[in-house]
């Protein structure tokens, strides 16, 4: 999936994951690098898995530490519209935008 921030826009996208389950994830941002924040809730839980600031991509894998909503805020920082390119795969429910 794909989605443009305008300049200062952040927005939430979250996979729906059972405890344990893994999710393979990469995405990149076209038009400028982004700050991102992955992270994870439900239940009264909440856990950081990993931020960074001016970010141009990332990937890897994602082990949900308790059933919940598993994912990443992202905000551009830039003074131009990016464009970034999310892919996920393995074992999760859905894909939803939270923001």
């Amino acid at each position: 999936m794909s989605f443009t921030l305008t300049p200062g826009e952040g927005t939430e996208y979250k996979l729906t994951m059972q405890e344990g389950a893994v999710a393979t994830f990469a995405w990149v941002s076209e038009g400028g690098p982004v700050n991102f924040d992955t992270h994870g809730d439900g239940n009264g839980n909440s856990i950081s898995y990993e931020k960074g600031r001016g970010v141009p991509e990332d990937e890897g894998e994602l082990e949900a530490a308790f059933t919940g909503n598993h994912g990443w805020f992202f905000r551009n920082r830039n003074d131009n519209d990016v464009t970034i390119v999310l892919r996920v795969g393995g074992d999760y429910g859905e894909l939803k935008q939270m923001l």
